[in-house]
């Protein structure tokens, strides 16, 4: 076995999260740098109703009453379906959680005439609805998320960085130290490479699963 790794991952894992399973046996320091609250909302009158996060998902089933709103349900990604099925049966949609990918397939089982809703965070780049561009589109911010105040200042062998905000608020208050990262999504690396454009490596997927198999690659 390699030598003990300091991991850090932005994101708060489960016991049974793959990346623990991978990771056993090296130190890892599983914690957002976002605190999140809810805000208030109406719910939207739209065709579709569409979310980019799990946090998304929760803060609008918590404020919504479903029995008014017969939506169809549409989602960026497998984990954020996951998080999606724990309140209804029937998603119409789930992307792969690439933006440009998902924006060109969810437009071709959407009708012109629907409306579409995108549950958002307060500071989210609104990806796929500024890529779609139509007029009968339309976003709400559902929680509001902002840095922690104590951002971990340690020496890391990884990084992992689940969305850019992560990236940001990290970079806030460390340098980079040739650690290698790993990341979600081509936003999240782009983000990155504001600080390094080096030893990046982007997941396949939006998922713990694909972060592990890339974590086990380093250890």
């Amino acid at each position: 076995m390699s030598d003990i790794k300091r991991i850090f991952i932005s994101r708060k894992l489960t016991n049974d999260s793959p990346i623990r399973i991978v990771a056993k046996g090296h130190n890892i320091t599983d914690q957002s740098l976002i605190q999140f609250s809810a805000l208030k909302f109406n719910a939207p009158e739209a065709d579709w109703v569409f979310f980019y996060s799990r946090n998304a998902v929760r803060f609008f089933f918590e404020e919504t009453n479903l029995e008014l709103y017969p939506y169809q349900y549409a989602c960026l990604s497998d984990g954020t379906a996951d998080e999606l099925n724990k309140y209804v049966l029937d998603i119409s949609f789930v992307g792969n959680g690439k933006p440009n990918e998902v924006a060109l397939q969810f437009q071709e089982i959407r009708k012109p005439n629907e409306s579409v809703c995108f549950i958002r965070a307060n500071n989210s780049l609104d990806s796929i609805h500024n890529l779609l561009k139509s007029e009968n589109t339309f976003s709400i911010p559902v929680y509001n998320n902002q840095p922690i105040k104590d951002v971990p200042i340690e020496d890391f062998d990884i990084l992992i960085f689940t969305s850019p905000m992560n990236v940001n608020v990290w970079f806030s208050a460390n340098e980079y130290k040739d650690q290698s990262i790993i990341v979600i999504g081509n936003t999240t690396e782009l983000t990155v490479r504001k600080f390094t454009g080096k030893n990046i490596m982007v997941a396949d997927q939006p998922s713990e699963e694909a972060i592990a198999v890339l974590l086990n690659e380093l250890l």
